[in-house]
């Protein structure tokens, strides 16, 4: 095993002593390393294996990239293209060769091909497991059938957030490997909460957390099943800087905030903005934040200034930079995504984009545009971003996973160089605290973002009603 840390010859030697086993390892330790070494080893018993990778669709690149490095003389077919059937045909031709094969593709694609289900696997690993939480979801649900049809393979799932949420979703990720049998969390999602967690009182259906008499049986079942490293015990990396930077609302932008948050309603000329419920006022009021603002008949968003009050942040901001610097701006909003683009360009920047309706990751990588604006959901995920030391969120996702992977993309093995992180949070004149402060200071402290939003919101309003009456 050339060139390998020691955390990962103890990964390794952990997944082939065990049929299932769960890599909790922070990112940028080498976990796709691992999991090919384990594919080397296999091959001594099953040297006509066939291994299956489920992954998110971002990550695909990264396997073909490290197999070709490691594993060079192993075929592997990257399903990253092409509709269903196409794919289908493709994993049927490529099963007609008896060598060695690993098959690579995104869990929402690869449940949908019949051909992988007559394939007896060797291995089948799941890449970013956290994915498959949800019991019910039709991709959990196709993990945990793929090991029931291969119940002799080896089993590894793999995740630097393995719960990033709740413990709630430790009975789907878990499932994902043990199928059938499920020895640790069981299948009956039923049992498991009524074992583990303490009903809500008045909410049916809803939990307050684990219970105190079961916590150390919890902890002691998950660190029995799982190889954990945290990435700052295993690896030298450079010092990590964040810093908030404050951005007051315009006039009418504060206007529109305060309207929506305090009565659920906002009205101006140009429209009304009536949020149903607090989760869609959350969304609204972060859209405002941003210098946009969705009315009731309108299909898209609007700005409400000319230029928003962030996008002229971000300007100053990447205006200080050395222009021999690259910079990441990541956004929650397709609004946002516009608007930091502008602000780059106006300050004569070249820009690229990475998000669901386009991939310029690869410019930006080869130096060829010094800013790279991203959707969080897609820059967070299996993207190497450490040729970059400076990182900008121009605004948050709900997710403290997705928020802890947008770091690593940047702070991780190959970055050289002290890494900043900004966070560009809204205030309203006067200084008082917006939602996205409130984002940011939960995921600071590695709360439920949409729980504890959603619950300050409500509790919040129920009492200025209150108040009126």
């Amino acid at each position: 095993m050339r060139h390998l840390w020691q955390h990962q010859v103890e990964a390794i030697q952990y997944a082939l002593d065990r049929h299932s086993v769960l890599w909790h390892v922070g990112m940028g330790c080498g976990k796709t390393r691992c999991a090919l070494e384990v594919i080397r080893a296999l091959l001594e018993q099953h040297p006509n294996g066939r291994f299956l990778v489920g992954c998110p669709k971002a990550v695909i690149a990264a396997w073909l990239k490290q197999s070709t490095m490691w594993l060079p003389q192993v075929r592997i077919l990257a399903l990253d293209k092409g509709t269903a059937g196409e794919k289908d045909a493709r994993v049927k031709a490529a099963l007609a060769d008896t060598s060695p094969l690993i098959i690579v593709g995104n869990y929402e694609s690869i449940r949908l091909l019949p051909a992988l289900l007559k394939v007896r696997f060797a291995a089948l690993i799941w890449d970013e497991v956290h994915r498959l939480k949800s019991i019910s979801g039709a991709a959990s649900r196709w993990a945990a059938a793929m090991c029931k049809l291969s119940p002799q393979a080896k089993k590894i799932g793999m995740s630097g957030t393995m719960l990033p949420h709740s413990p709630l979703d430790a009975i789907g990720v878990w499932r994902s490997v043990e199928a059938p049998e499920c020895p640790t969390f069981g299948v009956s999602k039923t049992m498991f909460v009524a074992k583990f967690f303490q009903p809500h009182p008045h909410i049916r259906g809803a939990v307050l957390g684990l219970r105190r008499d079961k916590e150390a049986e919890f902890a002691k079942l998950v660190k029995e099943t799982t190889f954990h490293r945290r990435s700052e015990d295993v690896l030298d990396l450079p010092p990590l800087m964040m810093q908030d930077i404050t951005v007051e609302l315009s006039t009418a932008e504060a206007k529109l905030y305060r309207e929506v948050e305090r009565e659920f309603i906002a009205v101006c000329e140009r429209g009304t903005i009536t949020p149903k419920n607090a989760m869609e006022s959350v969304l609204r009021l972060q859209q405002i934040c941003g210098g946009y603002a969705k009315f009731d008949d309108a299909v898209d968003a609007a700005k409400i200034d000319d230029i928003p009050s962030k996008q002229s942040m971000l300007a100053d901001r990447l205006e200080e930079l050395d222009r021999d610097e690259q910079a990441v701006v990541f956004c929650r909003f397709r609004t946002d995504i516009d608007s930091a683009k502008a602000a780059a360009e106006s300050i004569g920047r070249t820009v690229a984009e990475l998000s669901g309706r386009m991939n310029e990751l690869a410019e930006w990588q080869a130096g060829r545009r010094s800013v790279l604006v991203t959707q969080i959901q897609s820059g967070g995920v299996g993207v190497d971003m450490s040729m970059c030391a400076y990182g900008i969120f121009y605004s948050l996702g709900y997710g403290l996973g997705e928020y802890q992977q947008a770091i690593a993309r940047l702070h991780r093995p190959g970055q050289t160089k002290t890494t900043h992180f900004y966070h560009l949070v809204s205030l309203l004149p006067g200084g008082r605290k917006t939602i996205d402060g409130r984002i940011y200071q939960l995921l600071s402290e590695r709360k439920e973002v949409i729980d504890g939003i959603v619950n300050e919101f409500k509790q919040g309003h129920a009492g200025q009603h209150a108040r009126a009456d």
